[in-house]
């Protein structure tokens, strides 16, 4: 057999190499995964979030005008009864 001068690769050396390449890739994709399928569901919170804002901000101006309706009733109904007590 033909000594190996130093430093000299074998195929046994790339193979070792390929196969350790092979599981840190295979590591990486599955991490990707998983990263990925939290992206998604941090999406459909944020969306789900948009929606809960809006219908807040929905439901505050429907409450600011039945509170302008009800002052404004309540208004001309206390107004009503003083004029019906001073005459």
């Amino acid at each position: 057999m033909t000594e190996l001068a130093p430093g000299a690769v074998t195929t046994a050396d790339l193979y070792r190499e390929l196969v350790g390449l092979r599981t840190d890739i295979t590591k990486a994709l599955e991490r990707l995964a998983v990263i990925d399928a939290k992206s998604q569901d941090t999406e459909a919170r944020h969306n789900d979030h948009e929606l809960r804002l809006r219908s807040l901000e929905a439901f505050k101006w429907k409450l600011a005008g039945a509170c302008i309706a009800l002052s404004v009733f309540s208004g001309g109904a206390a107004g009503w009864i003083a004029l019906a007590i001073h005459h």
